[in-house]
């Protein structure tokens, strides 16, 4: 397997590689495994979007705040 990488980034895997007394392939094998889970949830490989919605500066959410059914 290959990437397309700028050189820049390759000389700081190498230098860090380095730094570490690890191969770029043990280092980067290190880092996937620290990172957890990166599974990509959608089809299209773009990140969800979550709806955001503003509700104003509010105290202890109470039941009538939310339903019309008490008085």
């Amino acid at each position: 397997m290959s990437l397309d990488i700028p050189q820049e980034t390759a000389a700081r895997l190498a230098a860090k590689a380095h730094e570490q007394g690890l191969s770029i392939n043990a280092l980067l094998e290190r880092l996937l495994n620290d990172a957890g889970d990166l599974k990509v949830t959608t089809a299209n490989g773009e990140v969800p979007k979550l709806p955001v919605r503003y509700l104003g500066v509010r105290g202890s959410l109470h039941r009538r705040d939310i339903y019309d059914d008490l008085d």
